[in-house]
């Protein structure tokens, strides 16, 4: 694959993460996420018979292609095509394996597809703002008494960095679903004001909501299996978001301290550090291991638990859990 491939130093480069299927205005887009990354596959890459598939996990060597103007560019993240396959399987046939293997889980796990969908309505106001919000020709020139006419807020003039940077929001909102706003914030960078400018502008265009939580406001990717109106209790847990008061946070933030140390506590040394059931810790952990916040290791003849990257980097870069380990 990569001898058919001609390849420019200054735009390749490797990547990995999983892949989703988004879709908008019946044109499909594949986009490769990790925490704090995502890039679009360009269309019809590659020519090998190769394709991703939804919720795979991948390493690649990839070519960035500055110049693409195709509909998936509209995004504004990379566009990217494969010149080498390093790994490429679904990570959810390897953990059945495992659980197989090495103990039987009472929780089934439904990997829940992501696809950002335009929602659409017959209401003409609805349908005018879909149709404006996906054609720059229109969308550019508005003028602010146009746009408040239309009942929105924002600015008139699009700039390729506004939309980069939405592409960002949008990328890692389908990643990490239910983020809530002081982490989306840590995670990509951006101040308040801009954070919030253009998490106004997707929720004008319907491409993502919110939902109150306690003290949190999270947000989600709308999509058909997403959407406002769910019972909170079916929506997933915030991957990079736990409260840092929560048990959850309280084991994360104890096996960070441990991981100070270079220990890796057991399932009973954690419910007895914390004053808890094992059975109760045993279920956090579990939810915790299936988003990718913490890993389990055969040590010996135990199993000892320690933080994954995505743990140690939401650590690193909560605000809340800085204010609680202070």
């Amino acid at each position: 694959m990569s001898g058919q491939m001609a390849i420019n130093p200054k735009s390749t480069y490797h990547i990995s993460g999983v892949w989703n299927s988004i879709a908008l205005d019946d044109e499909q887009c594949w986009m490769i996420s990790a925490p704090n990354s995502a890039y679009i596959l360009q269309d019809g890459s590659p020519d090998s018979g190769w394709a991703p598939k939804e919720s795979w996990y991948g390493e690649y060597l990839v070519t960035e292609n500055q110049q693409d103007d195709s509909f998936c560019s509209q995004f504004g993240l990379p566009i990217i095509s494969i010149a080498e396959i390093f790994v490429d399987e679904d990570p959810n046939a390897k953990t059945a394996a495992a659980t197989t293997l090495q103990e039987v889980d009472d929780e089934t796990i439904t990997i829940t597809k992501i696809a950002v969908y335009g929602v659409t309505s017959s209401s003409i106001l609805i349908g005018l703002l879909l149709f404006i919000s996906n054609t720059e020709s229109l969308r550019i020139p508005l003028t602010s008494t146009s746009l408040w006419m239309l009942g929105l807020v924002g600015k008139t003039h699009e700039t390729s960095d506004g939309r980069f940077q939405r592409g960002r929001l949008i990328g890692y909102l389908t990643a990490n679903p239910g983020c809530h706003f002081r982490a989306l914030m840590a995670a990509l960078n951006m101040s308040n004001g801009q954070i919030t400018h253009h998490l106004r502008l997707l929720e004008n265009q319907e491409l993502i909501w919110r939902i109150n939580d306690g003290r949190f406001v999270r947000y989600y990717p709308l999509n058909n299996s997403l959407y406002p109106g769910m019972n909170p209790e079916d929506l997933p847990v915030p991957p990079l978001s736990p409260d840092p008061k929560s048990l959850q946070g309280k084991i994360l933030t104890m096996l960070d301290d441990e991981h100070q140390l270079g220990e890796f506590p057991t399932q009973s040394e954690l419910a007895k550090k914390l004053a808890k059931s094992q059975q109760l810790i045993s279920h956090h952990l579990r939810t915790l291991q299936k988003y990718g916040l913490v890993e389990k290791r055969k040590m010996g003849i135990k199993n000892r638990y320690k933080l994954t990257k995505e743990a140690i980097f939401l650590l690193e870069t909560d605000i809340e859990y800085l204010k609680f380990k202070d």
